[in-house]
């Protein structure tokens, strides 16, 4: 998957006590060349676009050209008090937005998986290369030189429902094993995580990624008309159906979670 990049390529410091020319004209097998440069950034997908439906009480459903949440109307399953069945009434540490009138809660736990990816090289964290002019082969090894930050790429309900980015990570995690949060840190380290024998002739190289988890499925909510007269919600018996889901990096900040991709050309 194509990734987002934010910020800029740092350039490493040249770990080795020779220049990159003086490595060209080098004849020790024995030289060790480190990283010459690497991503100081955030890595991130793109975000998936809005997908969904809104099913009527009869079961008539059509298709949504445009999501009907906001940052306003969006109920969490804590700030309705139910006073009969499909009747709520606003409770005191809600806020409203008075030109809406209609709102969405989440139902909780309806978030469906329907599809689940595990890929070991998602998020990209650094990466080295060196073109070998010598006429013996030469190490190149990887550090970590900077600190790199992956974050989670979901589609905006999963970031802004508590309850429904709860099921998400359950989802995740139960499918995948392991765990997975919003944001990993991979933090900058002298020590040789990784190396290669660099041919002569060709350049090396090497690349570090953390694996990522996909989960994808749907999530329903139910909507809700609010009278600002009677200060109460009455359900529509509308139901929005949206696609749900993304990318997540695992919890472990260890350098053991990290997988290399390495080769010459």
């Amino acid at each position: 998957m194509l990734k987002k990049t934010i910020s800029f390529l740092a350039i490493l410091t040249i770990s080795s006590s020779l220049s990159l020319s003086a490595f060209a004209a080098q004849q020790d097998e024995e030289n060790i060349t480190f990283g010459t440069w690497s991503r100081g950034e955030i890595t991130q997908d793109s975000v998936p676009p809005f997908s969904g439906t809104i099913t009527d009480s009869s079961g008539n459903t059509t298709t949504l050209s445009s999501s009907p949440f906001n940052s306003r109307n969006i109920i969490s399953n804590e700030q309705i008090v139910s006073t009969s069945p499909g009747n709520g009434l606003v409770s005191t540490n809600n806020w409203w937005n008075g030109n809406n009138t209609l709102y969405y809660e989440y139902v909780n736990n309806s978030f469906t998986q329907t599809s689940y990816s595990n890929d070991p090289y998602h998020f990209l964290v650094g990466q080295t290369q060196t073109y070998n002019g010598t006429s013996s082969n030469s190490t190149l090894a990887y550090t970590q030189a900077n600190t790199v930050t992956s974050t989670w790429s979901v589609t905006a309900q999963v970031s802004s429902t508590a309850e429904l980015k709860s099921n998400y990570f359950t989802k995740l995690n139960v499918t995948l094993g392991g765990s997975y949060t919003t944001s990993n840190t991979t933090s900058s380290s002298t020590t040789i995580l990784n190396s290669i024998q660099a041919s002569p002739g060709k350049t090396g190289y090497i690349k570090a990624y953390l694996p990522g988890g996909y989960s994808y499925g749907t999530a329903k909510y139910k909507e809700y008309n609010y009278y600002s007269s009677t200060g109460s919600f009455v359900a529509t018996g509308n139901t929005v159906t949206t696609n749900e889901g993304g990318w997540a990096p695992p919890s472990s900040t260890s350098y053991t979670v990290l997988n290399f991709s390495t080769g010459q050309n």
